[in-house]
């Protein structure tokens, strides 16, 4: 079972792969979900391929993005200039992206991101005929759907055990890109969740903040019983130690040699096992940023507090009060216990470290100066080296030589062999031991290599120079490392051509209505609407595939869209939450028989929907409705229905489906009638209305506004598009 480790940045990088991971995955800056992240450059991605592979470590980069057209056709340089120097794989969210690149780099591993919310046994089959090596299975799943999935399967699996949780489905949240055009699917994610919200009732909270995921050895052992390919560790914006850290922690759980974990002191803001338990505590509505972790309560009106951890001078503390609210914080400059002042307080001692801000309740502990200063002395004397076997020949009358031989990570033979000058014509004074040469070959410096295997030919009476034997090892390790890097080094063929057509002959376009109860179906009928869609479950969980509809006209997750295939069904359309946003994920829909339309992403602009044109399949697009900003697994409220307002006066209505799961829409509908005349400009076949919450009259009002273009415009992103 391979750890997979955040490289965030360079420094982060060099961290995990000194804390034992196996592999390694960073964005190039500009791209991927973290694009608001620090990131790589292009020359330091090329440098952190090279330092990981002369490490024996898989290098992936993110690329899980929904991408522009344009944006598809400028990676190429991008991604050709990674694949030639041997990057090992890349991971992606776009399928039409994913088709891209296995039709331009052979050979490069494609695994999906969880931002394709990859739920279920069905939809990851798929996906690997699709071309995907390895799937990251959405975080929502429990540890028996994880299992039943890896029963089911062959493609490789990846689970995230550890960092921090989306309430949304990744790839299903828009809020961001609602309310502010900043995408969570393009990167740019404004983190809106985190933030603080006040319900109908007037109770304020963080509502929609979930603990961050820390999976322990009880956990690891159980996925690793059942086969999980690779353990995911998020973190590419947090620090090097937090890393490092929790990096070392599983590896120390997989060799065997468990130890408590204290990632939680160098990053926190609550901890849960996530999704991995049905019943687990997942939220943690008080506070949503980094708090530390708890060091004590203040006693009375006094300066002092009883410590839950040992506190030392330099330690970094914050000051909270009743209601969970930042003060201020600092670092420790004296610690006063029985009257003196003290270098170090114990656990359980009561303190003081001065006088406390007013308003205080709380003290927590956000920076530990001796498990910082522990972590960074280590990731400075640890090394990371690849294995390698050598064969030394020393008899007299020949010349001496060694050979290094090393296998990289596609199982490839590396040999190199090196002669000298030198010729054994001397009889030794002093005799010397096959176990002496092997300690002087070992001894490889400052090298990448470490010795594994040694075979010694050596006739135990010749002298050897070891000055010759020196500069023998130096020789191979130079070429060794060179022939090594050069071994992932291949060619891109050249970039193939796309062009894509509208259908020549323009349909009229048709009108249709989502919606959520017969009533409403029963007026969109008598107005006219005659094509009538059920509101769909997006997500179609592992345990639910049962609940989830499969003789549909929509479908709302890939599960609907498989079995639409492996049934015969015929006309059914794809649902707008599947992310179409180019021309190639069009394509890459169209080849389904069972599918005639798409539903365009609603984060497209009129400018960029423009661009989508295809003459295999039709296009259609929502016009009106509440469009679902989120749709969330846990179950946050009791509620049937509740009603959210944010800090920035951004308001939500939030209803609960027949799966318990909880839908978060936008509390002003989009509409895009009162633009209807350029809208049909674009040639689509078929637009739609989404009817959510509205009665019936305000339904007909809605209907009837078709033909006058009336009515109060909303775009959502319909002007600007999204970042």
């Amino acid at each position: 079972m391979n750890i997979v480790a955040p490289a965030g940045n360079y420094e982060k990088l060099e961290a995990a792969i000194k804390a034992g991971a196996n592999e390694v995955f960073f964005g190039l800056r500009g791209f991927g979900a973290r694009r608001n992240n620090q990131n790589l450059a292009i020359n330091e991605v090329l440098d952190a391929i090279d330092y990981a592979h002369s490490r024996g470590i898989m290098t992936s980069m993110t690329l899980n993005t929904i991408l522009k057209d344009t944006e598809i056709n400028s990676m190429y340089n991008n991604v050709k200039r990674v694949y030639e120097h041997g990057i090992d794989a890349v991971i992606v969210q776009d399928l039409g992206f994913i088709k891209f690149i296995k039709e331009n780099f052979p050979g490069l591993r494609v695994q999906g991101s969880t931002q394709m919310t990859v739920a279920n046994h069905v939809e990851a089959k798929k996906l690997e005929e699709l071309g995907l090596d390895r799937v990251v299975l959405a975080r929502e799943l429990s540890f028996e759907e994880i299992k039943s999935i890896r029963e089911k399967t062959n493609v490789e699996l990846e689970i995230f055990v550890s960092g921090s949780l989306c309430i949304s489905y990744s790839g299903n949240c828009y809020i961001s890109s609602f309310i502010g055009g900043r995408s969570g699917n393009r990167g740019l994610c404004a983190y809106s969740c985190r933030k603080k919200f006040t319900d109908e009732n007037g109770k304020s909270a963080y509502f929609l903040s979930p603990n961050d995921q820390l999976l322990q050895e009880k956990e690891i052992n159980l996925l690793k019983e059942i086969g999980v390919d690779a353990l995911k560790v998020e973190g590419r914006k947090k620090s090097s130690e937090y890393v490092f850290e929790t990096v070392s922690y599983y590896d120390n759980i997989l060799k065997g040699t468990p130890r408590p974990t204290e990632s939680y002191k160098l990053f926190n803001r609550g901890y849960s096992k996530g999704y991995f338990y049905l019943d687990n505590k997942l939220m943690n509505q008080k506070y949503s940023s980094n708090f530390g972790y708890f060091l004590g309560v203040r006693l009375g009106s006094s300066n002092n507090f009883k410590i839950d951890d040992e506190l030392i001078l330099g330690d970094g503390v914050q000051f909270v009060d009743e209601n969970f609210e930042k003060i201020s914080g600092e670092y420790v400059n004296k610690i006063i216990f029985n009257g003196k002042k003290v270098q170090k307080a114990r656990k359980n001692d009561t303190i003081s470290i001065g006088k406390l801000p007013k308003g205080t309740k709380y003290i927590y502990k956000n920076y530990s100066k001796e498990i910082n200063d522990k972590i960074i002395h280590n990731i400075k004397v640890s090394k990371r080296f690849s294995a390698i076997d050598a064969e030394f020949v020393a008899e007299k009358g020949k010349k001496l030589k060694l050979t290094f031989e090393i296998k990289n990570l596609k199982n490839e033979k590396i040999t190199v062999t090196k002669e000298s000058d030198f010729v054994l014509d001397e009889i030794a004074k002093k005799m010397i031991s096959k176990e002496q040469i092997a300690e002087k070959i070992a001894e490889l410096g400052d090298t990448s290599f470490e010795l594994a295997n040694v075979k010694i030919i050596y006739d135990g009476n010749s002298f050897i120079p070891f000055s010759e034997l020196k500069n023998l090892k130096r020789l191979c390790t130079q070429e060794l490392s060179k022939e090594l890097l050069a071994s992932y080094k291949r060619v891109a063929p050249e970039k193939r051509e796309y062009e894509f057509l509208q259908e020549k002959v323009v349909k009229k376009t048709i009108f249709s209505a989502l919606v959520s109860n017969k009533e409403q179906e029963k007026v969109c009928r008598e107005l006219g609407i005659a094509k009538i869609y059920k509101k769909q479950f997006d997500v179609a969980k592992e345990k639910n595939l049962d609940k989830i509809e499969i003789n549909t006209n929509l479908a709302s997750n890939l599960y609907q869209v498989v079995m639409g295939e492996k049934n015969g069904l015929k006309g059914q359309s794809l649902d707008w939450n599947l992310n179409v946003f180019n021309n190639f994920t069009v394509e890459v829909f169209s080849r389904f028989p069972n599918l005639e339309t798409v539903f365009l992403s609603p984060e497209l602009s009129y400018r960029q929907l423009k661009v989508i044109k295809t003459d295999k399949i039709k296009k259609g697009l929502v016009i009106y409705g509440h469009l679902k900003g989120m749709y969330i697994e846990h179950k946050i409220f009791s509620e049937k229905y509740k009603e959210l307002e944010g800090e920035f006066y951004d308001k939500y209505k939030i209803v609960k489906n027949d799966l318990d799961n909880i839908e978060l829409y936008l509390n002003k509908p989009m509409n895009l009638i009162p633009k209807l005349d350029e809208i049909l400009e674009l040639g689509l076949d078929e637009l739609r209305l989404d009817f959510i919450f509205e009665t019936e009259e305000e339904i007909k009002k809605i209907i009837e506004s078709l033909t006058t273009k009336s009515g109060k415009y909303t775009p959502y992103a319909f002007e600007q598009g999204v970042l």
